[in-house]
């Protein structure tokens, strides 16, 4: 990888200024120009000591104190241009909290006087985290989500689109196997307005992440510059899975977030079927409910209970068939982000057919559960919400049969394949 990024900086120049502090504290995100003292003047070049922001401490936002980490560690750039009190220069060199600023005429500041320098808008182009230790994988995402949506909100970065840095990477990484004819500086021109690239690390070890990123400079593969943190980082509610879902149940145990047992008093029981799958695959999940004794208002379903952030995602997809044909129920909870407790249902029906059919709903087709709003939440041990559907906080869904929709039928139901698309 070292020699996929020195390939890179054959068209880019990277070089960043570690952190220094000052007496009074300065927000990134605000910065348009930063104060300096001119150290010394040679012909149209000055050197100049820049006084750099500090970094403020937050606690309760994690995420905006490693932006701010990012932003201050390379405020400026070798070779991008710059103004010093309105006049037009280019970094020539950037080392500890001092610039060498080249003009195009003879610099024209006293030594020891004040300035104004203007802090250009930089291109970065950020690498997926990767989770080296620690259960929750997701958290690389989320971490990355957030970062990204921070430095985009400061105004010092313009973002590289990460599928489009992934997919040149690996046309790079072709290249260099002489897998491809495509030289490697042909590829890198997809690149060419990249100016640092920000890559990085998380280990949790007793509910504390450990987070290391880097700011990698192209041109040697070197990292120039790093940011470090431990913390918290998430509440357990907070973190969510917001990668794609795609079941087959071609495993030997189901996933534990599927609810499976006797459920509703024994009016339905949910089970891996290990002999039969949708499109020639060999195992699905499988619902038996008998409805024929059943109480009013019971939702017979197969439950997948894992906190998701779906906010990416059009809809839901999967197979499925039952025995006798019934019509089918689809239902999503919702939570509020300032009570978990407090959810909203969100349903759709289809119709079933003694053989496996795909299933497609778009989350916008989905409509409020009344049965849910009427006493269903309560039941669920939850409260009923404002009837505002917000796909970033999916509690749970699930896929089955509800007894008011249906006569009073004995059967199966099986799913498969169930997995969220985007359009």
């Amino acid at each position: 990888m070292k020699r996929s990024w020195m390939i890179l900086g054959i068209l880019i120049l990277c070089s960043c200024i570690p952190q220094k502090h000052p007496d009074t504290p300065v927000e990134p995100a605000k910065l348009l120009f930063i104060d300096g003292v001119v150290q010394s003047v040679s012909g149209s070049e000055a050197t100049i000591s820049l006084k750099l922001p500090d970094t403020q401490r937050s606690p309760d936002n994690p995420i905006s104190e490693l932006a701010q980490q990012v932003v201050n560690k390379c405020l400026f750039i070798e070779g991008i241009n710059t103004e010093v009190n309105n006049i037009a220069g280019t970094v020539k060199e950037a080392r500890g909290g001092n610039v060498v600023i080249t003009f195009a005429a003879p610099a024209v500041f006293a030594a020891n006087s004040s300035v104004k320098l203007k802090i250009p808008k930089k291109t970065l182009a950020i690498v997926d985290f990767e989770v080296i230790r620690g259960r929750e994988k997701a958290a690389g995402r989320v971490t990355l989500e957030s970062l990204t949506s921070s430095l985009i909100d400061s105004g010092q970065f313009t973002i590289v689109e990460r599928s489009k840095l992934k997919s040149v990477i690996s046309e790079l990484q072709l290249s260099l196997s002489g897998l491809t004819k495509e030289t490697p500086e042909k590829i890198m021109g997809n690149l060419i307005t990249a100016d640092l690239i920000l890559t990085g690390t998380l280990a949790e070890i007793s509910g504390v992440w450990d987070i290391n990123l880097r700011l990698v400079n192209v041109r040697t593969g070197e990292a120039v510059a790093a940011v470090t943190m431990k913390t918290p980082l998430f509440k357990p509610a907070e973190l969510r899975d917001a990668g794609g879902l795609n079941e087959d149940f071609e495993v030997s145990t189901a996933n534990s977030a599927w609810g499976i047992g006797y459920k509703g008093k024994g009016v339905f029981v949910v089970k891996m079927d290990k002999t039969q799958g949708a499109d020639g695959s060999k195992q699905s999940m499988r619902m038996d409910v008998d409805f024929t004794g059943s109480p009013k208002d019971m939702l017979a379903r197969i439950d997948n209970m894992k906190k998701r952030d779906l906010s990416m995602y059009t809809g839901i997809e999967f197979y499925v068939k039952a025995d006798p044909q019934v019509t089918g129920h689809l239902r999503i909870l919702t939570s509020d982000r300032d009570d978990p407790n407090t959810m909203d249902a969100w349903v759709a029906l289809f119709e079933t057919e003694a053989e496996w059919k795909l299933v497609r709903v778009s989350f916008d087709d989905l409509f409020v559960g009344r049965g849910w709003v009427k006493g269903g939440a309560s039941k669920f041990g939850a409260k009923a919400g404002k009837q505002v559907i917000d796909l970033s906080r999916v509690e749970a869904f699930s896929i089955g049969a509800y007894s008011e929709n249906n006569p009073p039928v004995k059967g199966s139901m099986w799913i498969d394949k169930v997995r969220f698309y985007t359009d």
